[in-house]
């Protein structure tokens, strides 16, 4: 179908999601990337953040992933991630105490600034798309 293009997402543990979209919004490294059909080859290293897919019926599917590549080659997007979470699948409660936690545990010192902050990304990520 004109307009579309074939996105797979796939982690250690599975493959998450295999299928054609019109649009999917990914969370590069250095900050939020677009891909539509037709666009030119991207090799992007993933950060945590939300992704979203829109499909061809019309419908949006949100997912948290954290880290990672995406590489765009031909018509086709190929997300390889440590982990991809549907929103749907996010617990709000859980999502605000995981928040707290890492919040509390950035205060406290108990990891290196880079883990606190990486603890801190994918508790928003989640508490953010939990709520949406």
């Amino acid at each position: 179908m004109a307009g579309t293009f074939r996105c797979s997402i796939v982690t250690p543990a599975a493959a998450v999601f295999e299928g054609d979209v019109r649009y999917v919004s990914l969370p590069a490294w250095d900050g939020q990337t677009g891909v539509m059909a037709g666009r030119s080859p991207l090799l992007a290293r993933l950060g945590i953040g939300a992704l979203r897919l829109d499909a061809v019926d019309g419908g949006e599917q949100w997912m948290m992933v954290d880290g990672g590549f995406a590489q765009m080659a031909g018509n086709e997007l190929t997300i390889l991630t440590e982990r991809a979470e549907p929103a749907s699948a996010i617990d709000v409660d859980q999502a605000e105490e995981a928040l707290e936690r890492a919040n509390a545990e950035a205060v406290a010192g108990g990891m290196d600034r880079d883990q606190a902050e990486a603890a801190q990304q994918r508790a928003r990520t989640r508490v953010g798309l939990a709520r949406r």
